[in-house]
């Protein structure tokens, strides 16, 4: 059974309305037929009549016409999908995000890069584009995925000079802002305790604040952690967010 009914309502609400905003910016057309051709037509109003204009779907702006369709088609299927798991109506009004400052906004979301833009890997675990280093790593996205969460896989950040490459950076626009995920799998090993703990110490310093910003998922090299409490923590963590950012939160 998806867990994406146990997501805020009024996280899935702003979802609701940021797709219908898309939606919104995208004209409506429709296939049709002219003189046995196939064409399409883009609708639109002009002196407070509807109007359309039509072309050839094989054109080059028919094309283009088909790709807007097909974008404002998935995400009306999207749209009601997430619709179909609010209960009641909820106002979104109720989320402000000026309350909350952060640097992990989109902004910073569009300015970071990821580590196969520099390297690639021939060996690892293949999940749809991407090559990564561990099966749990796979289990971490999957889970984004199945929340549909948007997410980069080995984001690069700079830290005094220092490379690092964190797990995952998942940006949720519901709430202008982004969160780092930090898979830490091998914490019955000294050395690799060691290591990590001098990373984490740098992302403290960057001005990450666990679990606020950071999501750390521990686990040991026999003892993988299951998808459910990873779903588990980043519900946990979207339900921190509403609070932050709802106007009724400090009542």
């Amino acid at each position: 059974m998806s867990r994406l009914i146990e997501l805020p309502a009024l996280f899935i609400r702003a979802r609701v309305n940021i797709i219908e905003e898309e939606i919104e910016k995208l004209p409506v057309v429709k296939h049709g037929k002219h003189r046995d051709i196939s064409v399409l037509r883009i609708y639109y109003k002009k002196n407070g009549k509807c109007r359309h204009h039509e072309c050839p779907v094989n054109s080059e702006k028919g094309q283009q016409l088909l790709r807007l369709k097909k974008r404002r088609d998935a995400l009306l299927i999207r749209r009601d999908q997430w619709r179909s798991l609010l209960t009641n109506d909820i106002d979104i009004h109720l989320l402000d995000l000026t309350k909350v400052h952060t640097i992990f906004d989109k902004r910073f979301w569009e300015s970071v890069h990821v580590r196969s833009e520099f390297e690639s890997k021939s060996t690892g675990y293949r999940y749809k584009d991407m090559i990564m280093d561990s099966r749990a790593e796979m289990i971490v996205a999957q889970t984004l995925d199945s929340l549909g969460m948007e997410y980069k896989y080995e984001p690069q950040i700079i830290i005094n000079g220092e490379i690092y490459y964190p797990d995952f950076l998942v940006y949720l626009p519901e709430f202008n802002r982004c969160f780092f995920i930090e898979f830490l799998g091998k914490l019955d090993k000294e050395d690799y305790r060691s290591r990590n703990k001098f990373k984490l110490m740098d992302y403290l310093g960057y001005g990450m604040v666990i679990n606020k910003d950071l999501l750390l998922i521990g686990g040991t090299a026999n003892d993988m952690v299951p998808a459910d409490e990873m779903t588990d923590d980043i519900i946990a963590l979207l339900k921190k967010y509403c609070r932050m950012y709802s106007v009724y939160c400090e009542i």
